[in-house]
Order: structure tokens, then C-alpha cells, then sequence
């Protein structure tokens, strides 16, 4: 590698712009050497006058910075992560540099190396995901979310972690993934095939409707429910454009419902937040459901463009 930096006549001297550069990489080149300790780093035995020696310098630090970008452990895969973002109303699926494949729900920001190269195949999630994950045992794949990491070789599972929730989950459908904690990294679970991991975050309850059940444990597992003739999963009917809850409070099928159909949700009466339902949807609008949803604990809505106001 060879970075050379064009110098300017210095009338007093006359010198030839070939010496000049000559020289200012010589000083530059010693400068290097004597920066990482190389042997035999001597001085240099031609005159460095201070015009040169400003270009010199100028010409060690972009060496330096450029050896810094190529050799910085995280430097390479800085400047090579990809990242997908989808909005509210949306989801798309993604194939990973190793062949795995990712279901990103709405309202979720995926990253992930353009090539996997190392030890680990690692992701990071702010949101929703189901992995379908390659199996590769020499090479674990790692999700990394703002609680809890989850490392696999090969499964297939979901992951639910959206920084204003209140809560994070992971349902594993095959496999087995070991989850550990970022507050408590001497801790960790293991699951098995059909269960399902809910961490509470520690946030205090503030009773807005994103927050959790009501003395809900830190760290619960529980045994997957399958619904609609044992084919259905709630936690993953969104991959098939389902919306899924059971016995769920209204204040989470508020925020399913948000992100599903990019709108906004409002409430006016605070005990309406706590009513519970189940049902499955498929092609209903909002509309179509929050009437269906009437039907079994009255309550009153308006709505008005992107917002809607439950009242009472």
C-alpha cells in the first residue's frame, strides 16, 4: 500500500518535486515504523526542512487512519452491516449471507454482517423476527436485543422484542436456542421444542397500555398453545397475515392493532384497557374487528383518519 502526497515547490530551494516526495515519504515511512516498534526504525539520513515535514506528517496520518479502518476488529463489519426497517403496516422476509431466512413483522429494524465471517453469525433486532435458521454447528447464530441475546445452531423460532414493550418473548418452534441475559450474564435458559420465554423488563408499571400484565414475573416459561385445529400459533400468526390473541388485555390487541394498520390508538376510559379477548383475524379492517370485539365487552370508538379514540 503506497499513499503519496503531492508536495509544493519551495521557490528559496528549488528542489525537484521528486526529492521533495522522496523525502516527505521517507520521514513518513520512519514515522510509521517508529509508531508500531518495527526494528531497525532509524532516523533518516536526508534533511527534513519544515515544509517537508508538515507533508510528512499530513502523510503519517492518513497511513495511520487508513491501517486503523483495516484493522480495527469491529471497523470491517462497521462499514459492511445491512440493515431492513419495515414500517408499521408491513413486513418482508430476508435471506441471511448463510441461507437463513428471516420473517421481519412491522415496525422492526433487523442488521446483520453482509458476509459471515468469524466464529459467530450475529443479528441484532429491534422488533419482531421469526429465524429459520441454517444449521451450522462450528458457526452459532447469535440475535442480540436490548435484554437478552439467543444463541442457536440450527432451529426455528420467534422473537418478539420491541424497545417500548414492557416485555420481551422468544417461542421456539424446533430446535433448542440458550438464552442468556445482559444484566446477568452468569445466567442463562435453555428451550426446548414448544415453549416460550417472557422476560419483563425493569421498567416500572407507569399504566400506559403497553404495560405488562399486572405482577407479571421477570422471567416465565411456558408451554407453547397451539389453536384453530392444532395448527395455529397466536405468537406467529402474523407470518400468514393472521392476527391472533387469546384471553389477551385489550391494551396489548391495541398495540397489535397499531402496528398491523399503521394507525393510532387512544384511550379515554382506562378500565377498557383491561378488558380481555380472543379472536383470529385474517382480512377484517380495524373496524371489522373492534366491531366483532363489541360484541363481547361493549365499549365506544371513533374514528377519525389514522386515530382512533375508544371512549367508553
Amino acid at each position: 500500500m503506497c499513499i503519496r502526497v503531492r508536495s509544493l515547490t519551495v521557490p528559496e530551494e528549488q528542489e525537484s518535486e521528486e526529492e521533495l516526495s522522496k523525502a516527505e515519504q521517507a520521514f513518513a515511512l520512519h514515522s510509521l515504523k517508529m509508531h508500531l516498534n518495527i526494528p531497525g526504525a532509524s532516523a533518516p539520513s536526508s534533511k527534513i526542512r519544515p515544509k517537508q515535514l508538515w507533508l510528512a506528517a499530513m502523510a503519517f496520518v492518513s497511513i495511520t487512519t487508513l491501517l486503523i479502518l483495516l484493522l480495527s476488529p469491529f471497523g470491517a463489519g462497521t462499514l459492511s452491516k445491512s440493515q431492513v426497517v419495515t414500517k408499521k403496516g408491513s413486513k418482508t422476509m430476508v435471506k441471511l449471507p448463510d441461507g437463513s431466512s428471516v420473517w421481519v413483522n412491522s415496525d422492526s429494524r433487523l442488521q446483520y454482517a453482509d458476509n459471515f465471517k468469524g466464529r459467530l453469525r450475529e443479528v441484532w433486532l429491534d422488533g419482531e423476527a421469526f429465524f429459520d435458521v441454517k444449521k451450522d454447528p462450528d458457526h452459532p447464530f447469535v440475535i442480540h436485543t436490548n435484554k437478552i441475546n439467543i444463541k442457536v445452531l440450527g432451529t426455528a423460532f420467534n422473537v418478539k422484542s420491541y424497545h417500548e414493550d414492557q416485555t420481551i418473548e422468544t417461542a421456539l418452534i424446533r430446535g433448542r436456542i440458550e438464552v442468556s441475559f445482559n444484566d446477568r450474564p452468569s445466567e442463562n435458559i435453555i428451550l426446548h421444542p414448544n415453549e416460550k420465554l417472557t422476560v419483563s423488563k425493569d421498567q416500572p408499571s407507569s399504566g400506559h397500555r403497553e404495560t405488562a400484565q399486572e405482577n407479571a414475573p421477570k422471567i416465565k416459561v411456558d408451554q407453547l398453545l397451539y389453536r384453530n385445529g392444532q395448527n395455529l400459533l397466536t405468537e406467529t400468526a402474523w407470518i400468514d397475515n393472521k392476527i391472533a390473541f387469546f384471553n389477551s388485555p385489550m391494551s396489548v390487541i391495541a398495540v397489535m392493532l397499531e402496528r398491523r394498520f399503521d394507525i393510532s390508538i387512544e384511550f379515554k376510559n382506562q378500565d377498557i384497557m383491561k378488558y380481555r379477548y380472543t379472536g383470529i383475524f385474517e382480512e377484517e379492517s380495524v373496524g371489522d374487528i373492534l366491531k366483532i370485539m363489541q360484541t363481547s365487552k361493549p365499549f365506544n370508538y371513533k374514528l377519525n383518519g389514522k386515530k382512533i379514540t375508544i371512549t367508553n
